[in-house]
C-alpha cells in the first residue's frame, strides 16, 4: 500500500525556522519561463505550514514575471506554482533579489539563484541527482555543513530512518544559530522523545485531545485489542484506507476491538471535516502540532498511514497491518 511520505510532509509542514525575528525584509523575484502563453497566472505561496497559503500572483508577459514584497523572518520556505499546481517548485527565499528560470512542465528543474540557503539547497539536490544512493550523500552534506539551515532541514527527514545515535551526533555538530531554528528543534524533540518501538514491545502511553477537547489516553482502552492508527486529513492513502478500516471496525468493535486514531494535523477544522466526511466513529485525537505530534515522535512514524496492533496485554503484535491481513489477525485473536 502506498504511503504519504513524511519527507514531503516535513518539507512543507514545519513552521519556518528563524535566526531571530526581523521586520519587513524586502525581496524581489525576477522570473523567466518558456512555453507559457501571455496572461498565464503564477502564484507565490507560503508552504511552511504544510499547506499552500497564496501570498501573491503574477501574470506572465513575454515569458517574464515578477514578484516583490517583504518577509518578516530572515528566510522563508516559499513555492511558485501554476493555478492547477501542475507546475510547482519550492525554494528558500531571503531578502534581496532572486532569479527564477524554468520551462513549462519542468518547474522541478527550475534554476533558482538568490539566497545563500537556496544555494546550499541547490548544492544538496545536485549531489542527490548524481548518485543512486541518496542517504550517504545527504549524511555527508549534513556532516560537512553544520552551519547550514539546509542541514537541519534535511536531518528532520531522516530522524526515523537513520539510527538515533547518528541523528544525535549530527545534531550535536550544529552551530548555535542552526540549533535555534525550528528544524533543529524538531530533531532535538525526536532525540528526546523517540522510544524506538518495535513489535514485541509494550505500548508507550500518551494522551491528546479529541474533537471535543477531551483528553484521552491510549491506556484508556487497555484490555482491548487496539489499532493505533497514525493518519492525517491531508494524506491521500490514509483517506483511501478509511472505508476499509470503518468496515472492519464495525464488524469487530463489539468483540473488544478499538481503533485509536492519532492525526498529524495543524488545522482542527480540516481534521474534523475529514472525520465527518469519512464517517469515522472511533476515537480520534491530535495535539495540532503536525509532524511534531508527540506520539508521532515517540513511535517514530516516517510515513502515513502507519499503525500498530496492540493486544489485550498491551504488547505490540503487528505493524502496518491493513485490509484482509488485519481482518484475519482479528479473527484469530478474537
Amino acid at each position: 500500500m502506498k504511503k504519504a511520505s513524511l519527507l514531503f510532509f516535513i518539507a512543507t509542514l514545519f513552521a519556518t525556522g528563524t535566526f531571530g525575528q526581523i521586520k519587513k525584509i524586502n525581496f524581489k523575484i525576477e522570473g523567466k519561463v518558456q512555453c507559457f502563453s501571455n496572461g498565464t497566472k503564477l502564484y507565490l505561496n507560503d508552504v511552511s505550514k504544510g499547506y499552500y497559503i497564496p501570498i501573491d500572483s503574477a501574470i506572465i508577459l513575454n515569458e517574464k514575471f515578477t514578484f516583490s514584497g517583504f518577509i518578516i523572518t530572515k528566510f522563508q520556505y516559499y513555492n511558485i506554482s501554476t493555478t492547477d499546481l501542475s507546475d510547482r517548485v519550492s525554494f528558500w527565499l531571503e531578502g534581496g533579489n532572486t532569479t527564477f528560470s524554468a520551462e513549462k512542465g519542468k518547474f522541478k528543474k527550475a534554476i533558482i539563484i538568490g539566497s545563500k540557503i537556496q544555494t546550499d539547497y541547490n548544492k544538496l539536490i545536485n549531489l542527490i541527482d548524481t548518485t543512486e544512493n541518496t542517504e550517504p550523500i545527504e549524511y555527508r552534506f549534513i556532516k560537512n555543513n553544520p552551519t547550514s539551515i539546509i542541514s537541519a532541514y534535511t536531518l528532520t527527514s531522516y530522524c526515523n530512518t537513520w539510527s538515533k545515535d547518528t541523528i544525535s551526533t549530527l545534531y550535536n555538530s550544529f552551530s548555535k544559530d542552526v540549533k535555534s531554528t525550528d528544524y533543529a528543534k524538531k530533531v532535538f524533540n525526536f532525540i528526546s522523545l523517540n522510544r524506538n518501538i518495535k513489535i514485541g514491545d509494550k505500548f508507550v502511553d500518551f494522551s491528546q485531545k479529541d474533537t471535543s477537547n477531551k483528553i484521552i489516553w491510549l491506556s484508556d482502552y487497555k484490555g482491548k485489542i487496539i489499532l493505533l492508527e497514525f493518519w492525517g486529513s491531508w494524506c491521500g492513502p490514509c483517506r483511501e484506507e478509511n472505508p476499509s478500516l470503518l468496515e472492519i471496525y464495525n464488524d469487530f468493535r463489539l468483540s473488544g476491538f478499538e481503533i485509536f486514531g492519532v492525526a498529524s494535523e495543524t488545522d482542527k477544522e480540516k481534521w474534523i471535516t475529514a472525520i465527518k466526511a469519512d464517517k469515522l466513529t472511533w476515537t480520534n485525537v491530535t495535539d495540532l502540532k503536525g509532524s511534531s505530534n508527540k506520539a508521532v515522535l515517540i513511535y517514530g512514524v516516517s510515513g502515513y498511514p502507519t499503525n500498530y496492533l496492540i493486544d489485550k496485554n498491551g504488547i505490540i503484535i503487528a505493524k502496518d497491518i491493513y485490509g484482509d491481513e488485519l481482518r484475519k489477525a482479528l479473527l484469530n485473536i478474537l
